[in-house]
């Protein structure tokens, strides 16, 4: 079967008018901003906040008071916000005795390199810029992603408006209250699919690359754009696709170990596990708390449409996308068992869902349309059964 390339029919002429996109983007920057505003007022305006340091976590949490005038606490040990800013303290882990140290997964945390390398001005800001700087570039991102989603909807002939569904989505509202990697992830590997989509693969590379050294679970994306590319022939984009973002995460992970001096691997990642075992620990958990129960239906729901949708509309979203469906399998219970961790976890997914809706409703045509074709055609070959 012969595919058509990326870049001809599919591409719909509206694709050309950047002001949608922009003005969504826009629009998702006003919504995050009013999301922030909100959270601070209630918390004295202290931007620590959204770094989730917890009261129970003692040794980030001395870490933290050495270095910053007022640390708002969160209770238990907190969220991943705090490990973040450790990081963007020391990007390029030159001094790890000093900070790395502090991490409960050193190895598992500084492979997320790309967020607190940002948020730390790549070693030049001091502890106080870094909060502001952690809060200030996930707000960003949150417009550069709504932005870039826009643009891929245009693309493919659907609805600028879907491109809120990377604003609205919980997981990466989830994200930006605890000072996450997830959002600068999520835009990289969204803004890196319509650059693919716009003819400009190259520079959708880079972006892949940069979205799987901000979460390194993003190689399945550069894997699944890699796939496309390569059925359209298109394969030395394709290999490159693959590669460099993997070739990008493999350097630094041996940089980490050569700095890190530590005896750890694999054992440090505690979310990948037996398949379907993690859902089926979790439904403990479900069914003391109709929010996790009803969240995790729905997530399991998303994972089947999303792959049928996917198979069925053939475009760069669903083949880029659809390998967070068998990862999703394979996360273990502490993931599956709130709606907090799962969302946050398989959040492009999420958004790339109603990215596939809101592309196939636009472009399919209305019963009646299709009725009256059916009739024609009926009526062209004679009619009756």
């Amino acid at each position: 079967m012969e595919v058509e390339p990326h870049n001809s029919n599919l591409v719909s002429q509206h694709a050309k008018d950047q002001w949608g996109p922009v003005a969504v983007g826009l629009v998702a920057l006003a919504l995050a901003s009013i999301f922030i505003v909100y959270e601070l007022s209630r918390f004295d305006w202290e931007p620590t906040q959204f770094a989730a340091f917890g009261e129970e976590a003692t040794e980030i949490r001395s870490y933290a008071e050495d270095r910053l005038d007022t640390v708002k606490l969160r209770s238990q040990l907190g969220h991943d916000g705090r490990f973040f800013f450790v990081q963007a303290n020391d990007p390029w882990v030159l001094d790890p005795n000093e900070n790395a140290q502090v991490l409960d997964r050193p190895l598992y945390r500084s492979q997320r390199m790309l967020y607190p390398a940002l948020a730390g001005g790549l070693g030049l800001f001091g502890p106080e810029a870094i909060i502001w700087a952690m809060l200030l570039l996930n707000l960003a991102a949150m417009g550069l992603g709504s932005w870039a989603v826009a643009w891929i909807a245009v693309s493919l002939g659907g609805p600028v408006w879907a491109g809120l569904a990377f604003v609205l989505n919980i997981g990466f509202i989830s994200e930006l209250d605890v000072g996450g990697a997830g959002i600068l992830a999520g835009a990289a590997a969204f803004g890196a699919l319509a650059l693919v989509l716009n003819g400009r693969t190259w520079a959708g590379v880079v972006l892949l690359t940069m979205a799987a050294l901000s979460r390194e679970v993003m190689l399945v994306v550069a894997a699944g754009a890699a796939f496309y590319l390569w059925r359209r022939d298109e394969k030395r984009d394709a290999v490159a696709a693959a590669l460099l973002p993997l070739a990008a995460v493999v350097v630094w992970a041996v940089y980490l170990r050569l700095r890190l001096s530590v005896d750890a691997g694999l054992s440090e990642v505690q979310e990948i596990g037996i398949p379907f075992l993690g859902i089926i620990q979790a439904i403990e958990w479900w069914i003391k708390s109709p929010v996790d129960l009803v969240m995790g239906i729905v997530i399991l729901l998303i994972l089947g449409l999303f792959t049928r949708r996917a198979l069925l509309q053939d475009n760069i979203v669903g083949w880029a996308l659809i390998g967070f469906v068998p990862l999703a399998l394979l996360l273990t219970e502490q993931v599956w068992h709130s709606y907090f961790d799962i969302t946050r976890g398989v959040a492009p997914l999420m958004t790339a869902f109603v990215l596939l809706v809101a592309v196939d409703k636009k472009n399919s045509p209305p019963r009646r349309t299709i009725r009256r074709s059916v009739e024609q055609a009926r009526d062209r070959d004679g009619g009756g059964d």
